[in-house]
């Protein structure tokens, strides 16, 4: 008791505080109650004797926090130390999160959303209620210690942060229709359900965005924390799709999974269908993400776009600084004016001027990727001793989108023809610079072609409408052939995941040989080695018997199990390599068990079978 009298004195000052006897799943409970009483908006919680060690024996400790009705609360430990006993934190000493209540108070059949223990590092420190109630429940064994417990705080946010800006449709939990015409400005927000909160298990949540005949939808996913996986999103129990059109059987343009930052997507055309599904066990936080519609007509890369992400790196900005660059050589190329062309340095194949900036942006749409071929490429160099394109030299600079930021693909300079390149998403930049009274009379410059594809560079085999990047080989249709990595034999995509399907006859194996194999990694190629990576598998799943192949070492020949078989190639957001070249056959399948009895059947003599046959029947009767 003397624990709880220093906890209540040290925090009186901040929260209006009061202690009784709790609803709980024993009669044993002593509860800390946090209320918003009196307009506190924060305070700071405590485990007892914090930051001395804690007492053995605490069997049960709730701290309850309640709110008003418009507000939800948010808790952040700052300090954690708890014995950790076992893996799961259900033994020993731990603190169980109860965030989806109706009611300020639990009991034996309330269903808790976390248990934490161990050090900081091991848990997750924030957590957010659903509703006006969150509770957790400190508790200790026998086991003497030297941990210190928890520190953390508090606060009530208002729910309207997290209003979805949509009509909710009747007989729904979580699916909402948002109409051009009835949005605040064209544009607005939509969440996960319960967001900020972890959304339940088990849902299955429509958005459905509606636009008018000249207008695009575009998405940006500020943050996405779904169940951490390394699964890709294929086999994802927790994951987004955001289909090109207006119903659930649209054309899959993007698939989200795991965690991601500041995605940006596009529609074709008015309409766009986001789903979410919830499979998982141990569901995440969710996500948040904004959503425009844009007037096609009045569209212009280089006039001020509504902006939804203060972070990003704006096109005007790079247009406009530093004022002393030259602009008069800027071009925008859009897919929807072409899908194809050129561009090129100043003057080319003239030499170009010194002291000159050129920056050329790309933006495609939906599944779109911009592929640009370079066919020329000759700018000054003073020095050929000079590494990595860096310093003051005349460059031609690449740069892709990173979760919301510009990051640059990658430097070119001299006369080596840069390799194929490909946007990881539907916009891309490059930007050219010379510098003063350093080129050369003799230098052309650069011509390049650029396209905008949505085959993602694969030739090969049938394009599936349901994955983002994904291939179907039938052996009804072709028994051999070849199928690449993305953009191959130029460099692959960053932060890109694509499957080939292989459908044979069930009399049929397919076989696999590389020709060629340059995925960057270091084996066994997986998250915690930043490693790009080809995974094979007999079934949709995962196949954990077939390990994953990364490096420059090609893969072995390899045949499938059965009729089907799976290719997966992923890429981070990180490095770089040409990918993979692949032959395919789907061979006729001989069971060798099967020939063995047939070979030894036919070795007998006529007279054994007819005896033997003879010697079955009366063993029968």
């Amino acid at each position: 008791m003397t624990r709880l009298i220093f906890l209540i004195s040290t925090l009186t000052q901040i929260v209006h505080i009061h202690v009784r006897s709790a609803k709980s799943a024993t009669a044993d409970c002593q509860c800390i109650n946090y209320d918003s009483t009196y307009e506190k908006k924060y305070g700071i919680f405590m485990s007892p004797d914090w930051p001395k060690y804690y007492a053995s024996n605490i069997n049960c400790m709730l701290y309850t926090f309640t709110s008003s009705t418009d507000s939800i609360i948010e808790v952040v430990f700052d300090e954690f130390d708890l014995d950790r006993s076992s893996i799961d934190c259900i033994y020993g000493d731990y603190v169980k999160l109860y965030l989806h209540l109706k009611e300020p108070e639990v009991n034996e059949r309330s269903m808790h959303n976390s248990v934490l223990c161990g050090k900081l590092s091991d848990i997750q420190q924030t957590h957010y209620s659903a509703g006006s109630a969150l509770i957790f429940e400190f508790h200790t064994d026998w086991r003497s210690g030297n941990n210190t417990g928890f520190r953390g705080t508090f606060r009530f946010i208002n729910k309207t942060l997290f209003e979805i800006n949509g009509k909710l449709t009747p007989g729904t939990n979580c699916n909402y229709t948002f109409y051009s015409e009835s949005t605040n400005e064209n544009s607005g927000r939509f969440f996960s359900p319960q967001y900020p909160s972890a959304y339940p298990r088990g849902v299955d949540c429509a958005y459905r965005f509606v636009g008018n005949k000249n207008e695009r939808v575009r998405l940006i996913f500020e943050q996405v924390k779904l169940q951490k996986s390394e699964l890709s999103c294929l086999n994802n129990p927790d994951k987004i799709e955001v289909r090109d059109g207006d119903d659930a059987h649209s054309p899959v343009i993007g698939q989200l999974c795991n965690k991601n930052t500041l995605v940006d997507m596009v529609s074709t055309g008015p309409n766009l269908h986001v789903l979410f599904q919830s499979r998982g066990h141990f569901p995440g936080q969710g996500f948040k993400a904004s959503f425009i519609f844009e007037d096609v007509s009045l569209y212009n890369l280089n006039s001020e776009t509504p902006s939804m992400e203060p972070e990003k790196t704006s096109i005007e900005q790079r247009l406009t600084t530093p004022k002393e660059w030259k602009s008069g050589c800027n071009q925008e190329f859009d897919s929807d004016s072409s899908k194809n062309g050129t561009f090129t340095s100043p003057n080319y194949p003239k030499p170009y001027p010194d002291d000159t900036r050129c920056v050329f942006i790309f933006q495609g749409r939906g599944r779109e990727r911009i592929q640009i071929l370079f066919t020329d490429f000759d700018l000054y160099m003073p020095n050929e001793e000079i590494k990595d394109c860096e310093g003051p030299i005349d460059t031609v600079m690449v740069f892709i989108t990173i979760k919301g930021h510009q990051e640059r693909l990658n430097n070119y300079c001299g006369s080596t023809l840069p390799r194929q390149l490909m946007s990881n998403g539907p916009s891309m930049t490059v930007e050219f610079k010379s510098h003063q009274l350093q080129s050369s009379p003799t230098v052309k410059g650069f011509r390049s072609i650029y396209r905008f594809v949505t085959n993602f560079g694969i030739t090969a085999g049938r394009q599936d409408s349901e994955q983002v990047c994904g291939f179907i080989f039938n052996s009804t249709e072709h028994t051999n052939g070849t199928f690449t990595s993305p953009n191959y034999p130029g460099i692959y995509p960053r932060a890109t995941e694509c499957h080939y399907f292989f459908h044979g006859r069930p009399s049929e194996r397919i076989h696999l040989t590389f020709a060629y194999f340059d995925v960057e990694g270091v084996p066994p190629c997986t998250m915690e080695t930043a490693s790009d990576y080809v995974e094979f598998s007999n079934f949709r799943t995962v196949d954990r018997k077939i390990p994953r192949h990364c490096g420059p070492k090609k893969p072995k020949t390899i045949e499938s199990d059965g009729d089907f078989f799976r290719v997966a190639f992923k890429s981070n957001d990180k490095f770089d390599g040409t990918g993979f070249e692949a032959f395919y056959q789907f061979r006729n399948y001989v069971d060798p068990i099967t020939v063995r009895r047939t070979a030894g059947a036919e070795s007998c003599h006529p007279l054994f079978l007819q005896l033997l046959s003879c010697a079955v029947f009366w063993m029968m009767l």
